[in-house]
């Protein structure tokens, strides 16, 4: 049985779908990773980012000073990152993490030393388990000792930023004649198998005839199954061996489609021909791609050939020569992101020598929208020379790199930012695409590593504080947001609890917080209208006198802009209540207080009932009117 789909193993919140669905969320991809080489899984659909206003691109130089980058990858489980492989630096080669967004350097992944050091030789091809969040494998190619070496190595289990050197497992190697046309590229197909392209082994025009012949393996895509080690042939392999295709001279970058599977093969000509050759995704293997004996559409060498109906021909191809010079294709992938809709299903591919970058769409039987992007594509900085590969991200979107050192990103020709929808950030999106669909853009720029899209608690302002009674209420700041304030303490995060007394008294209350240093700062009357109107700033518990005629707000947050949970208690020791007549001050109105009262009669008095202030007979009339009437 064939191993599960990298699709589905990789699952994430759907497959993106352009169209107007029931919802907003139709117009939208959140920020999960669209499935990877074919079907859709079964979990949610998120569909795509509707295009803003000028259907345009451009490229955006991300990285500078690599050493001879030749791939950009993803490992389909963290969003930010790619994964730049250098091709080599003497005879090291080297895989290094860089920020998506900004280029900037996270860590060095894996150095592989050792490396032949031809033109076309080195460390030459990277991807990862379609399981990789869990067993953490991803396999190399690489050239050394003139023998291409496929080699797995584990994640770090201390560091998922870096790959364990000492977990090297060669699973295939096979012997190179000559130090070109050494292949490289490896991915996972659809069907979960590793694909492998070999090369002819080198020199001009297949000397050893290898892609045509079915007993060597140069010349192929193979397909193997590495599921377990050492590495089983799928049952459904056309030939019974490793080979799943023939007849390829170098294919220079392929690229399955991550919406469809189907793959995608620049094979580089020899002197007058440059080929894309195009695998549907339900192919059975066996194709023949014609190499001696065609270049391109065109006889090469047809000695010993079989016949042309038995071979499967480019869908597209372009002659050496011109303008600038056209040599050498580089293939590479069709655009499955979010951020330029308008080219959802367009295949890229560019020429090294002349640094033309076209793309075209198909459709199964005919090519359409063939465009150069060369003018469109021209970066911020630096210049796309010497293209060595192109690479998608976690989203699908597209990367080039040269092998003068440069990584540049493909983005639409208009500000973008993060956007903030349904609690989670997409990054790279305009301010248009992003109102379209309802969501808060965050600024031209912006970058999702600086933005918190999680829903704020209800209390995040004082005008939706939430009512807090005498006893202990709890609060929580995550995800709050600063009420902005100024007063001389600082708050950051904070939430707001508003407490109405019910009787006059003095309020003793108190904010503690779980592993989190709470700020407290107390309003009195209404909420703030503007900076240093708090009564108490800084003090976790207090004292003070209330009135049940007015309410009270607590503002808690940190000073350190952390955020954390706690408990807010609050108490209140009522006023002493009055009591005219009592003069003795037991809660009775009595004998004893009638006699206090005859024995200050005419006389200033604290036991004074009718309040002026001297002892008569309306004081004693008052008291007999309430006597032995208990106080409230």
């Amino acid at each position: 049985m064939e191993r599960t789909s990298k699709m589905l193993k990789r699952a994430f919140a759907g497959v993106a779908v352009v169209g107007l669905c029931v919802a907003a969320t139709s117009q939208l991809d959140m920020p999960s990773k669209k499935a990877d080489s074919a079907a859709p899984t079964t979990s949610s659909t998120p569909p795509a980012f509707r295009s803003g206003s000028g259907d345009t691109m451009t490229s955006y130089r991300l990285a500078t000073g690599l050493s001879r980058p030749v791939l950009v990858t993803n490992d389909g489980v963290n969003p930010d990152w790619i994964y730049v492989v250098e091709q080599r630096s003497g005879s090291t080669g080297r895989i290094k993490i860089l920020n998506r967004t900004n280029g900037t350097l996270i860590s060095t992944f894996l150095s592989v030393s050792g490396l032949n050091t031809g033109s076309e030789q080195g460390l030459l091809g990277l991807c990862f388990d379609p399981d990789y969040e869990n067993n953490g494998y991803l396999y190399v190619n690489y050239t050394a000792n003139n023998t291409t070496y496929v080699t797995r190595y584990t994640r770090s289990s201390s560091n998922p930023q870096a790959a364990d050197a000492s977990s090297a497992t060669v699973i295939y190697s096979v012997s190179q004649p000559y130090t070109n046309h050494n292949g490289g590229w490896i991915d996972f197909g659809p069907d979960g198998y590793l694909y492998i392209s070999t090369g002819d082994g080198g020199s001009g025009g297949d000397p050893g005839n290898r892609a045509q012949n079915l007993g060597n393996q140069l010349g192929k895509m193979l397909r193997i199954d590495v599921s377990s080690l050492p590495y089983s042939i799928p049952a459904s392999n056309p030939f019974g061996t490793e080979i799943w295709s023939y007849g390829i001279r170098n294919a220079w970058r392929c690229g399955f489609d991550r919406d469809t599977g189907d793959l995608w093969i620049g094979d580089v000509g020899q002197n007058a021909w440059e080929e894309v050759d195009f695998q549907p995704a339900d192919s059975a293997g066996g194709e023949n791609w014609g190499w001696r004996c065609y270049e391109g559409d065109h006889s090469y060498n047809t000695s010993g050939c079989p016949g042309s109906g038995t071979m499967s021909f480019p869908i597209w191809e372009y002659s050496h020569g011109g303008s600038p010079f056209r040599c050498s294709i580089t293939g590479g992938y069709v655009y499955r992101g979010t951020s330029m809709p308008w080219l959802d299903g367009t295949y890229f591919f560019a020429d090294y020598c002349s640094n033309q970058i076209w793309s075209l769409r198909y459709d199964g039987s005919n090519v359409s929208d063939y465009t150069e992007r060369t003018n469109e594509l021209s970066p911020n900085a630096g210049a796309i020379g010497a293209i060595s590969s192109f690479g998608e991200d976690y989203y699908g979107e597209l990367y080039i790199c040269d092998l003068n050192g440069e990584v540049f990103s493909i983005r639409p020709d208009q500000p973008t930012g993060a956007c903030c929808f349904s609690e989670q950030c997409v990054p790279n999106q305009t301010a248009a695409t992003c109102d379209n669909v309802g969501g808060v853009y965050q600024g031209d720029g912006v970058d999702c590593a600086d933005v918190n899209c999680a829903t704020p608690p209800s209390n995040d302002d004082c005008g939706n504080a939430v009512a807090a009674g005498e006893g202990d209420t709890s609060f929580d700041t995550d995800n709050a947001t600063d009420s902005g304030y100024t007063e001389s303490c600082t708050f950051g995060q904070d939430v707001w609890f508003k407490f109405d007394p019910l009787y006059d008294g003095t309020m003793l209350a108190s904010v503690t917080g779980v592993l989190f240093d709470p700020e407290v700062g107390l309003y009195v009357g209404n909420c703030p209208t503007g900076n240093f109107q708090a009564v108490s700033c800084g003090d976790t518990s207090f004292i003070y006198s209330v009135n049940e005629s007015s309410s009270y707000w607590f503002r808690i947050g940190n000073d350190s802009n952390d955020t954390g949970s706690g408990t807010l208690s609050i108490s209140v020791i009522p006023n002493k209540e009055e009591c005219p007549g009592d003069c003795d001050g037991n809660g009775e109105r009595n004998v004893n207080d009638l006699l206090a009262l005859l024995a200050d009669y005419g006389n200033p008095s604290d036991c004074d009932i009718t309040g002026d202030g001297i002892i008569s007979v309306d004081d004693i009339l008052d008291l007999l009117a309430n006597f032995n009437v208990p106080c409230e």
